[in-house]
């Protein structure tokens, strides 16, 4: 209902786009993956809850009528049968028990805590790694936005170009065969415009999806190649490591998997500890030769019962229950090491791919004034017949490159730039991050 609203808004607003950040709150709000991750963290608070609350006392009604086939006798000389039990038995009663100490319940509360620590992780790395999906978006629609700008420049600078050399060659300044190339330098940019055109409706609609909502909705959006994402990054690859190892939502999974692995053993040894329970059973109870039973019938009786329960030999499942989870600890230690050099490997990508996009965001900068200045001078020596038509189309060619690698460059330094937030785990912006363990 919500996502239905949302688009039908959308659609009614073709002037103002969505911004950066909203492009963000929408995509926490509808992405499925965000869904699924959340529902995913409810179900571990739940089963860290029950697992903390391991002492409570476990109470049941029990009601229960006995009809018995076969009763003892005792035969007495002269006397003949006395029957030693009744036909019929009644019992009704609360029965109330108390765990005093049990190591499994201590060592399941521990291990329910790591796992919901777990899931908190996964939810934040989730969110963060939507977010990054929405900036790849974004920007890509951005990108192609420029592009098409660039497409659109470029035919009409073709067309005047044509124009000029209509001009010149009715003046019988160059041949009929330079205006003719003039004609097809025209018309091979009209391909591309409708290109770039198509280019930018699947960008929008692949935005649509990366934050939730159907591929046809088509969202425009607000904002700049040139603005830079709004998070603080690291000055260096020092720094980086630091705030990695501070806030990246897998190194803190890692760590919680060893501890899960620790607490799987401490679980599985608990199999052997003793366990203390306190148990107290209130009922009431009779016995008759037939099943009119009366309240007169009944007797109360109370008990409470202190057990010690010691687990000596049960086949080999507790053993074998032991040993697995010794193996499984050593997995998810070795899995865990995994996670973090991966992690290390790719903060050193990010952080080298965001020193080479600066560099080619400030090198194709500098190609495109130089462009835009030849391109100027270009048309006005065409124009005068200082130069030829096959020249002047290679500056309008080298502008609309330069253009167009200066704009390739600013969506790979944006995306470096979120890449790099990813890996040290600072990727959060908008209204909507603190989303942990709300109910939907």
């Amino acid at each position: 209902m919500h996502r239905t609203i949302l688009i039908a808004v959308l659609s009614a607003l073709p002037v103002f786009g969505m911004t950066l950040e909203e492009a963000v709150d929408t995509a926490l709000r509808n992405r499925n993956d965000i869904a699924a991750a959340r529902l995913d963290l409810s179900s571990a608070e739940w089963r860290n809850r029950s697992a903390d609350l391991w002492f409570l006392p476990s109470v049941s009604f029990t009601a229960a009528f006995v009809r018995s086939h076969d009763i003892s006798t005792m035969e007495l000389p002269g006397l003949g049968s006395i029957p030693l039990g009744s036909e019929y038995a009644s019992r009704a009663g609360i029965t109330a028990a108390v765990p005093l100490f049990t190591a499994r319940g201590l060592a399941g509360s521990s291990l329910t805590g790591i796992s919901e620590d777990i899931s908190d992780y996964s939810l934040t790395a989730a969110e963060q790694d939507a977010t990054l999906d929405v900036i790849r978006s974004f920007h890509g629609v951005l990108l192609a936005t420029e592009l098409e700008r660039v497409a659109s420049e470029a035919l009409e600078t073709a067309k005047e170009g044509f124009e000029i050399a209509s001009r010149r060659y009715e003046a019988g300044t160059i041949s009929r065969f330079e205006m003719l190339e003039s004609s097809v330098a025209y018309e091979n940019r009209k391909p591309e415009a409708l290109a770039a055109s198509s280019a930018l409706a699947n960008a929008r609609a692949a935005l649509a999806v990366a934050v939730g909502l159907t591929g046809t909705s088509g969202v425009p959006v607000e904002g700049s190649l040139s603005d830079p994402i709004p998070v603080t990054l690291p000055s260096s690859l020092e720094e980086a490591d630091r705030l990695m190892r501070e806030n990246s939502p897998e190194i803190r999974t890692a760590s919680a998997m060893r501890e899960a692995g620790d607490a799987s053993v401490r679980l599985a040894g608990a199999a052997f500890a003793p366990s203390v329970v306190l148990q107290t059973e209130y009922a009431w109870q009779a016995a008759r030769d037939d099943w009119h039973f009366d309240t007169e019938d009944y007797e109360r009786n109370w008990s409470t019962t202190l057990a010690v329960e010691i687990p000596i030999f049960n086949q080999l499942n507790d053993i074998a229950s032991y040993q697995t989870a010794r193996a499984d600890r050593l997995a998810s230690n070795a899995r865990a090491d995994d996670i973090e050099s991966y992690s290390e490997l790719g903060l050193v990508q990010a952080w080298n791919d965001l020193l080479q996009a600066r560099e080619s965001v400030s090198a194709t900068e500098a190609t495109v004034a130089i462009a835009e200045e030849g391109s100027s001078i270009a048309r006005v020596s065409y124009e005068a017949g200082v130069i030829t038509r096959l020249e002047m189309d290679q500056a309008f060619l080298a502008l609309t490159a330069s253009r167009t690698n200066h704009a390739t460059a600013l969506y790979g330094l944006r995306v470096a730039e979120a890449r790099l937030a990813r890996m040290t785990g600072l990727l959060e912006f908008g209204n909507d991050t603190s989303t942990h363990g709300k109910a939907l």
